[in-house]
């Protein structure tokens, strides 16, 4: 063979590998921005948490909660491809009244305060960043900037954007790496579990279930798959079967898109852990209470710019989570009512869903001025969590396992194992967090009996907080 030969042959296989990229992250859709938005700042600051008060000994959940989130976020955007419906719809059209009221309804005053923790804890990074401007001041600014950036742009312009500028909180990936690590240790955490029977233990691993498997995620990405399906073929079908040629190739396409995303957050999930767990656990930073303690996490790597990149990560995932916390809302609204949805429809073409959008996210601020701490908020938005997450989860299995409702896209034994094993590990999880939440006493220092305030730095450390209890912590992970 002659070196042009070479050279044409070679030329040919890279064109083929781009071209096989490019078709990769063209399919990148609803999956990955629901799995990158899973990764919000009260996320974060969760998963800081863990591994902040327990080092590597949490790192097990990261591998045990991807197929519980695989498989349910694939149930919720199958059904919106297969059906053309968000999920809010088929209660409605399939269900008693009940269900759409317990499981979708319900689902928004948890949403609301999830907003308004997530603009919280931007006003907090940005204050820590300029202590000259309070974090109120900037927590009206970035509501009002999300308002306005969906009121100009169409969400799927700001999303494309804010998903690459989340890339940020990427430097987790590497902090492990610029530490001295036990790497046997750090395998022996990953995949054995531990458990210990003590509340704010249990706190924590309801948070980190909670944090990860919530319901408007769900609603979410069914939703978007629904617009994404009208985007491609310029309508909706009545039976999208029987009219859409390779329906089977977009679910195919789907898997592919929702398997990445979900994979991005679980990764970026195991590595905030182990990076909180080898840099501030260590150090006895084990109460994460405000924002550059968690931001000394990167100092390993960032050094003085700690602050920064920790700031702009959680601004970023800010920014690309509450609009998507907000169009839950909308959508959850709309289709309730039956009215027009959609970020691609201009105000006037949705009004309902628009004003839905907005005024979660102004009452959502008006919940930073009440007073009420971001802890107490989020407490009451994790209980609500955790009372709507497992009948939602119930709820789409039964759909996704109804052929009237799905046809041949039922689904098969795996999903039904994984999704029943994450059923039954988020009622538990339920009756932890709500036994722990209104049946332990409470330290007299915790902040549930006394909540900051609402220009304070302080952020919440997780959605679902554990009780501070005095607890005495080994210096190493067993």
């Amino acid at each position: 063979m002659t070196t042009v030969q070479k050279q044409i042959r070679q030329a040919i296989v890279i064109r083929k590998t781009v071209n096989k990229v490019k078709r990769f992250f063209k399919i990148l859709g609803p999956g990955f921005v629901t799995g990158a938005s899973d990764d919000d700042p009260a996320g974060i600051a969760t998963y800081s948490t863990a591994g902040a008060q327990f080092g590597l000994q949490l790192l097990y959940l990261a591998p045990l909660v991807l197929p519980l989130m695989v498989s349910v976020q694939e149930m919720s955007a199958r059904i919106g491809i297969v059906t053309h419906k968000g999920i809010i719809r088929i209660f409605k059209e399939y269900y008693p009244p009940y269900v759409l009221w317990l499981v979708g309804l319900l689902t928004l005053p948890a949403i609301i305060i999830n907003i308004g923790s997530d603009l919280l804890a931007m006003g907090a990074v940005a204050h820590m960043l300029m202590t000259q401007i309070p974090v109120y001041v900037f927590s009206v600014f970035a509501a009002f900037a999300i308002i306005l950036s969906l009121v100009i742009f169409s969400y799927e312009r700001v999303a494309s954007v804010m998903k690459w500028i989340a890339c940020f909180l990427g430097v987790y990936l590497i902090v492990p790496f610029f530490v001295q690590q036990d790497w046997l240790l750090v395998l022996k955490s990953a995949v054995t579990p531990h458990f210990q029977f003590d509340h704010t233990f249990i706190s924590t691993v309801g948070a980190v279930f909670g944090t990860t498997l919530s319901a408007y995620l769900f609603f979410w990405e069914s939703s978007m798959e629904v617009d994404d399906q009208k985007h491609k073929h310029g309508r909706l079908f009545k039976h999208p079967d029987a009219e859409i040629e390779d329906l089977m190739g977009e679910v195919k396409d789907m898997h592919k898109d929702n398997l990445f995303g979900m994979f991005f957050a679980n990764i970026l999930m195991f590595f905030i852990i182990w990076a909180c767990g080898t840099t501030l656990f260590p150090k006895g930073i084990t109460d994460i209470n405000t924002v550059d303690q968690a931001a000394e996490a990167l100092k390993p790597i960032a050094g003085e710019y700690a602050y920064l990149l920790f700031a702009l990560g959680i601004l970023a995932a800010g920014f690309l989570a509450v609009p998507v916390l907000a169009g839950t809302c909308g959508y959850i609204t709309a289709e309730a009512f039956g009215c027009p949805r959609g970020m691609d429809k201009k105000f006037g073409e949705a009004k309902v869903f628009y004003l839905t959008i907005f005024l979660s996210i102004l009452i959502s601020l008006a919940i930073n001025f009440t007073g009420i701490g971001a802890v107490q908020a989020l407490i009451f938005s994790a209980v609500v969590y955790g009372i709507t997450v497992p009948p939602s989860i119930f709820y789409i299995l039964d759909i996704c396992n109804n052929r009237r409702i799905m046809g041949r896209f039922t689904n098969n034994i795996w999903s039904n194992i994984t999704g029943y094993t994450a059923f039954d590990i988020m009622c538990v999880a339920a009756v932890a967090l709500i036994w722990t939440t209104f049946f332990v006493p409470q330290h007299p220092n915790s902040p549930l009996t006394m909540p900051p305030s609402p220009t304070s730095t302080t952020v919440s450390t997780s959605k679902i907080p554990a009780p501070t209890i005095a607890i005495s912590l080994p210096q190493s992970s067993p």
